[in-house]
């Protein structure tokens, strides 16, 4: 049984070229229709972003809308927002297991990689823990057995310098 990695970075400032990334190879990459993701994962993945970038409407970040009111439509919830979440990682993993790629980048916002990470991440963990600063990722194993059995992913660790080193309970892998 094929084991997938997704790396899910949160986007930074392009203006901001200190704060670049050595992310590991990935074979295909994903981001939200923003802007800043779409820019981001140009500029980390240059090459395979011209032949491979995918984007998807479910990754967008949550529709916020401050006072709603007959004309407007009101701020997605938290159920709304999570069941769309995994409809998007879902459909990355579909892709990866039609396709011959193993690991896979997806540059979304952090309120999304949080989402994902305090729903569906084992071992588990309160929200806070899921947060990352502008550039830094976490690295998941997702394999069809756990997906199937329970929406559930492995955490491997999260790229946390510019080197792109994997850290896992304070070690780097």
């Amino acid at each position: 049984m094929k084991n997938y990695e997704i790396l899910l970075i949160r986007p930074n400032d392009l203006n901001d070229f200190a704060s670049r990334f050595d992310y590991p190879y990935v074979g295909r990459i994903y981001a939200a229709p923003d802007n800043e993701s779409v820019q981001w994962a140009m500029a980390s993945y240059p090459e395979l972003a011209k032949q491979t970038l995918h984007t998807s409407a479910n990754l967008r970040m949550r529709e916020r809308v401050s006072k709603p009111s007959k004309t407007t439509k009101s701020t997605e919830d938290d159920a709304t927002y999570a069941i769309r979440c995994i409809a998007a990682l879902n459909q990355i993993f579909v892709d990866l297991t039609k396709s011959d790629v193993l690991r896979a980048a997806a540059v979304i916002s952090e309120e999304a990689i949080v989402t994902l990470m305090s729903g569906c991440a084992m071992p588990r963990g309160e929200p806070l823990e899921f947060c990352l600063k502008p550039g830094e990722g976490w690295l998941i194993k997702m394999s069809a057995y756990l997906w199937q059995k329970g929406t559930v992913f492995e955490v491997i660790g999260k790229i946390t310098d510019k080197s792109g080193n994997l850290v896992n309970n304070g070690e780097v892998l």
